[in-house]
């Protein structure tokens, strides 16, 4: 190894940071981790690490980040690049400061916080996940201003209800006018007053179980018209689970007919979305470039609402994945009935359906999901599929297809060979 060009272990080295780290959408493993180890290794180890801007370019804040002597080595070994920024943090009681997530009322954490503030304009991405007592606290770790962030990811965990005086909070505060990425899991509504670049956006915490019907479904209509209102490159939503929180009062809530969403090509459903949510975005939202429905995930659709409407315009599918096999079936079955499900093109996830959501495999091993009783009731849910849709393909992940799925067949498709297909791995093709 000493051997090796310092050029070749500079790559080396920001090759061991955790996947993804440039993407909101996932959660990543804190690199200072392999940033310790590397540097502990020798000292010419240490030395070309820290000639390594590429290495230091995630900073994450939270109760392990040791002091602010570590933020101001971290940011000036970064160089100018751009930041990869992560805030986890408890707000409204000390003793919710668990799990990694720093104290809010920590005076250490909170400087902190203004020395990565001070670097803004160097944020690329930006993930903030919170425990706060009510959401007008999320305000003070996000600045209002975020000129170069493309991706951000809010995940807040509010303890109390909002006050009426608190309403306001939960409305725009953030403009991104870079922005092209969202993920937003929290009681603020919409979160940006100026986001023109915005392409995906993924939404959750809108509205409540004990919540009247009503009321939940025109929150979601005040969410689709800021989406409306602000960010007219829309491509991409993904709706997922109503929320516990309810507002104070219902002062702000948004009646009447849903605005058009005119650059939206895919609508898509993920866990915990609900038959009536599934119903009124299908029947309400005006998409006129619609091209694809997504169900991923675990969702409560087992009763959809019958007048239903389907995207059939632009060549319209629909995409069931990472899905539990019964919900499949739920699903399918409940889709059956819509007006127009006859002239449906739906693709089924041929991985989620015989193997389960890929988060929940670890639970398993591959004997149990491959045990013959396993085998013998996929096979029955596999042969019932045509008896249920007529126009349906089996699809698997790939980079190849379009959406980022490959057709492997339609019924012609053996449960046997999609298996094999499976256990072989993903780059083999079947010939049916």
């Amino acid at each position: 190894m000493d051997s090796l060009p310092i050029e070749l272990l500079s790559r080396i080295f920001t090759n061991l940071l955790p996947p993804n780290v440039d993407d909101a959408l996932y959660q990543v493993d804190d690199p200072p981790e392999v940033q310790a180890t590397i540097s502990c290794v020798c000292q010419r180890w240490n030395q070309i690490a820290e000639s390594t801007p590429e290495l230091w370019t995630f900073v994450r804040l939270s109760r392990r980040t040791r002091s602010k002597d570590v933020v101001k080595r971290r940011l000036a070994l970064s160089g100018n690049l751009p930041l990869h920024v992560s805030i986890r943090v408890a707000g409204w009681e000390p003793r919710l400061a668990i799990d990694d997530l720093g104290d809010a009322s920590n005076e250490s954490f909170q400087e902190m916080h203004a020395l990565l503030v001070e670097q803004v304009v160097r944020w690329r991405t930006l993930r903030v996940e919170s425990r706060m007592g009510v959401p007008s606290e999320l305000r003070q770790w996000i600045p209002s201003e975020l000129p170069n962030v493309v991706g951000l990811s809010l995940s807040l965990l509010a303890h109390k209800y909002a006050h009426p005086n608190d309403m306001e909070s939960r409305g725009p505060f953030i403009s991104a006018p870079c922005l092209t990425f969202c993920c937003s899991d929290s009681p603020v509504s919409f979160p940006f007053t100026y986001c023109p670049l915005l392409k995906e956006y993924h939404v959750s915490g809108i509205g409540l179980k004990e919540m009247v019907y009503p009321l939940t479904i025109s929150l979601w209509r005040a969410v689709v018209a800021y989406l409306f209102e602000k960010c007219p490159r829309l491509e991409v939503l993904q709706v997922q689970a109503t929320s516990r929180y309810v507002p104070a009062s219902d002062e702000n809530v948004c009646l009447g007919d849903w605005p058009v969403l005119p650059s939206l090509i895919t609508l898509r459903f993920a866990d915990g979305a609900t038959a009536e949510t599934i119903s009124y975005f299908l029947t309400e939202l005006k998409v006129p470039r619609l091209r694809r429905v997504e169900f991923q995930g675990y969702l409560l659709a087992s009763d959809l609402n019958q007048e239903t409407r389907l995207p059939l315009e632009n060549n319209g599918r629909m995409l069931v994945s990472r899905m539990p096999i019964g919900n499949v079936i739920e699903l399918l079955e409940g889709i059956s009935t819509a007006v127009n499900a006859v002239d449906l093109q739906v693709e089924l996830d041929v991985d989620g359906f015989i193997d389960g959501h890929p988060r929940y495999r670890e639970s398993q091993s591959w004997e149990s999901r491959r045990s013959p009783a396993a085998m013998s009731e996929l096979r029955e849910w596999w042969e019932s599929i045509p008896q249920i849709i007529l126009r349906f393909s089996w699809v698997v992940p790939s980079d190849e297809g379009e959406g980022g799925w490959k057709r492997l067949g339609g019924a012609e498709l053996s449960f046997d060979d999609a298996v094999a297909y499976l256990d072989r791995g993903r780059d083999v093709w079947l010939k049916t």
